[in-house]
């Protein structure tokens, strides 16, 4: 597996996984059983990955720009 199949799997996974912590904490049944704690604490790690990806995204960026 070259690098860029590795991004775009990571990717991938990371997109899948963002669209399925929206559908548990839109408000169906099984968001009911988390704590509001426990969703705070999802939101929060979600927001530090979604900030981890523009950081490297905008490193990626600036450095094409050499």
């Amino acid at each position: 597996m070259t690098i860029k199949e590795f991004h775009e799997k990571s990717m991938d996974h990371l997109v899948a996984w963002f669209y399925e912590l929206y559908l548990l904490l839109k408000g169906d049944r099984k968001a009911q059983k988390i704590e509001p704690m426990q969703k705070r604490q999802l939101i929060a790690t979600a927001q530090s990955l979604l900030h981890d990806m523009q950081d490297a995204l905008d490193s990626d960026l600036k450095g094409s720009d050499k």
